[in-house]
């Protein structure tokens, strides 16, 4: 993981504004219309853990399925990917303004807000299942300080959010606290 123990306090915990969860949210229902994973990132002032900001990715998991169905076997509806070098140049940019991004956002559909083996294989820089239902293998951690939001979408309604965030010492991916604010 990027910086020094301690450096980003948004990888113990996070405040987003009520403004930010509700543009997930809509992103999260747009996404289960068009059946896929809504994916994207939240950003705020450096220093602490406050996200006031929200940006879309594209899920690109369904063109990645067409072009080749057997090495990427999930498509959209259970699985995102996304440009990592234009993820990578965003994060630069933040960085560079003084708000950082802090948490990379995710849907699961018709799904609890879980963080999966998948998504910790992947965002740990291991490596995912070969085959459906296949090993995870963990990875050293996370290329990026971020914490990972999981919202829940059950037959058309928001029904959860958990938030992650990556524990050296068990070399996994655990709950942390998401915390709601009416500040903007």
């Amino acid at each position: 993981m990027v910086g020094a123990p301690g450096e980003h306090p948004w990888t113990r915990g996070v405040r987003v504004t009520r403004a930010v969860l509700a543009a997930v949210e809509a992103d999260a229902l747009r996404g289960y219309a068009a059946d896929e994973e809504a994916c994207g990132y939240l950003r705020g002032p450096a220093g602490d853990g406050r996200c006031d900001e929200h940006q879309r990715l594209v899920n690109t998991a369904s063109r990645l399925h067409a072009l080749d169905p057997e090495q990427y076997f999930r498509t959209a509806r259970t699985f995102f990917s996304f440009n990592e070098k234009k993820f990578a140049d965003a994060l630069d940019a933040a960085a560079r303004e003084g708000r950082p991004v802090k948490v990379m956002y995710h849907s699961h559909l018709d799904a609890g807000a879980y963080f999966s083996p998948t998504d910790a294989a992947v965002m740990s820089m291991g490596e995912p299942p070969a085959v459906e239902g296949g090993p995870v293998v963990m990875g050293p951690g996370p290329a990026w300080p971020l914490a990972f939001l999981v919202t829940s979408v059950r037959a058309g309604s928001i029904a959860e959010h958990g938030l992650f965030v990556w524990d050296p010492a068990s070399r996994a991916f655990v709950a942390a606290e998401l915390t709601v604010t009416d500040d903007g």
